[in-house]
């Protein structure tokens, strides 16, 4: 398929367009991308340093609290009893005054002594570590299940002043921390608390819908999470997760405890997604703009070019008169002028060219027509040399006349020839000068009165009135008028007329010479005015034979126009105009 030299500039910015706009897009997205990670990963990090504040704080702070109750010197002496029932009832009064869920008194060898709900007396602490890390750290703040129920545990040593046994406090998790913390982050975080032991996961609580607890759950197992530098991106049903975790201090070694935080990616990557949209919108928007300016620039750029190629076609054809419409100043309004110039150049040569051929054309024909009369006349003359003193006188006056005519007939050929060249020569200047054609018309037929009266030929010129006055050489004028009137008047048989009659035009004069001839054949009319015309041919063995091609060209230097119109056997008429007063370009 053939694409126009317009639609390959088209296509070719609005792929180069197209492909800047698809790079820059792309480095865009793949920036807004990695700076959303990076944003979504501080984001996490610092929402877990904030719900790591908020889980752990208030254990910390009944583990404080606990510490100076247990201190007291009443309660010491309470636990130094060994009665479970007002342990028990030292302790529920502990944990009203800390706002505890539930509490323990722990002996030494692990045994639970007392329980606020009275159902572990006599059982071993189900977190012998948390008991060790009390002791050496004084207080212990950790992570466990209760009856099946996620608490944190605050457990601190009775000191006598050495240690006695434990003090433990259960407090409950309170939900309201999970709804601070997702109000104090600018993204929708989402928590769940996960216990882990023997390969198996269970969801302790979440803030996820039930469905995808069971997927987070399942997905936990199958470890289908991929790590984004400090980030974890988890599928789950087609929704991409972004993860935290967060490794809560657990009561058990053996059960541990993980605090997960979550982010929708999709929800979370919505701004930027609104980012991409308005830059992709842009991009067909521009992309849209380009073509428009695309179109009007290629419009601009081929249509001179194509102007160009089809000028340059049409003067290969050998049309010359069609210059390149100049309509800029720029770049291609230069090449338009360039080529304008070549164009008047190739003009300027094919003429010389066809002025060279015609010339040696005519340079060849009238060598052959002269060649036929300067043979006759050496013949003559040289008989006349050889049979001088034999040759009656009679036949010696007849050899001179035969002679003489053909001198004659050499003669008229170079002065039409040299009027001719003179007139071609691209030199010649006309002499121009306002006159009254109707008084010329009189002054060339009166020179023409004696030879059409010897010829018995009436030459009829009607006087006429109110002619305007013509600019013109009127030497070339009578040239003109000459030669038609001498053809008019030869080609007349006895008895005929020539008539000459002249009348105002729009812008000019018409002039008309007709006569009553032998007329002119139809095949000849098209050539007439050619010099190469076989009526010309004709004339020149008659001697001249150049005097239409004058005419022509007469008329071609005042920039006017002539026409014939014969019959054989009735005559002919030849009618040419003339401008009035109009400023005349030599034609060469």
């Amino acid at each position: 398929m053939k694409i126009s030299f317009q639609t390959r500039i088209v296509l070719f910015f609005s792929a180069l367009f197209l492909s800047v706009q698809l790079i820059t897009l792309f480095c865009a997205y793949k920036i807004s991308y990695d700076n959303a990670l990076k944003q979504l990963g501080q984001n996490l990090v610092y929402a877990e340093a904030v719900f790591n504040q908020l889980l752990t704080e208030r254990g910390e702070r009944i583990a404080s609290e606990t510490r100076i109750l247990v201190a007291d010197f009443g309660f010491r002496t309470t636990v130094s009893t060994g009665d479970s029932k007002t342990i028990a009832s030292a302790l529920e009064n502990l944990t009203l005054r800390i706002r505890g869920k539930r509490a323990f008194y722990v002996a030494l060898s692990g045994e639970i002594v007392a329980d606020t709900a009275g159902r572990y007396q006599g059982t071993a602490f189900m977190f012998p570590a948390a008991l060790v890390e009390a002791e050496r750290h004084g207080k212990a703040v950790v992570f466990g299940r209760l009856d099946g129920e996620l608490c944190e545990w605050a457990i601190v040593p009775v000191l006598a002043p050495i240690p006695i046994g434990w003090v433990v406090v259960a407090i409950a998790i309170d939900p309201q921390r999970t709804e601070h913390l997702r109000q104090l982050s600018a993204l929708p975080i989402e928590v769940s608390m996960i216990e882990q032991a023997a390969g198996q996961t269970e969801m302790l609580t979440s803030t996820l819908p039930v469905k995808m607890q069971k997927l987070l759950s399942a997905g936990l197992l199958s470890a289908n999470a991929t790590k984004t530098g400090a980030l974890n991106i988890m599928a789950l049903d087609g929704i991409k997760l972004i993860t935290q975790q967060q490794q809560l201090p657990s009561a058990s070694s053996e059960r541990p405890i993980v605090a997960l935080l979550q982010i929708d990616f999709a929800e979370a990557l919505a701004p930027y997604w609104l980012m991409l949209y308005v830059a992709l919108a842009l991009m067909v928007f521009g992309l849209i703009v380009i073509l428009f300016g695309s179109i009007v620039i290629a419009r601009k750029i081929a249509q001179p070019l194509q102007a160009l190629a089809g000028a340059s076609e049409r003067m290969m054809d050998g049309q010359f008169d069609l210059p390149l419409p100049v309509t800029s100043q720029d770049e291609l309004g230069r090449m338009a002028k360039t080529f304008n110039h070549a164009a008047q150049l190739a003009t300027q040569m094919h003429e010389l060219k066809q002025k060279d051929q015609t010339r040696r054309e005519m340079v060849a024909t009238v060598s052959h027509d002269l060649r036929n009369p300067l043979t006759a006349l050496h013949a003559f003359l040289e008989t006349l040399q050889l049979k001088a003193g034999s040759l009656p006188a009679q036949e010696q006056q007849r050899f001179l006349e035969v002679a003489l005519r053909q001198s004659e007939k050499v003669n008229r050929l170079a002065q039409e020839l040299f009027e001719l060249a003179k007139l071609e020569c691209d030199e010649s200047c006309l002499n121009i000068e306002p006159f009254c054609i109707a008084e010329l018309m009189q002054d060339v037929a009166q020179k023409f009165q004696l030879s059409a009266k010897q010829k018995m030929v009436r030459l009829v010129v009607p006087v006429q009135q109110g002619l305007p006055t013509i600019t013109a050489d009127i030497g070339l004028i009578e040239r003109l008028l000459s030669n038609l009137i001498d053809n008019a008047i030869r080609n007349t048989p006895c008895g005929g007329e020539v008539r000459l009659d002249a009348w105002s035009i729009n812008n000019g004069i018409k002039v008309s010479v007709k006569d009553t001839g032998i007329g002119i054949p139809a095949d000849y009319l098209p050539t007439l005015f050619d010099w190469e015309s076989p009526l010309s041919h004709r004339a020149r063995a008659d001697a001249g034979g150049f005097g239409l091609v004058i005419v022509a060209k007469i008329i071609s230097l005042h920039g006017g126009s002539i026409s014939v119109d014969s019959t054989l056997g009735q005559g002919s008429e030849f009618c040419f105009e003339l401008p009035l007063a109009a400023a005349i370009e030599l034609k060469a």
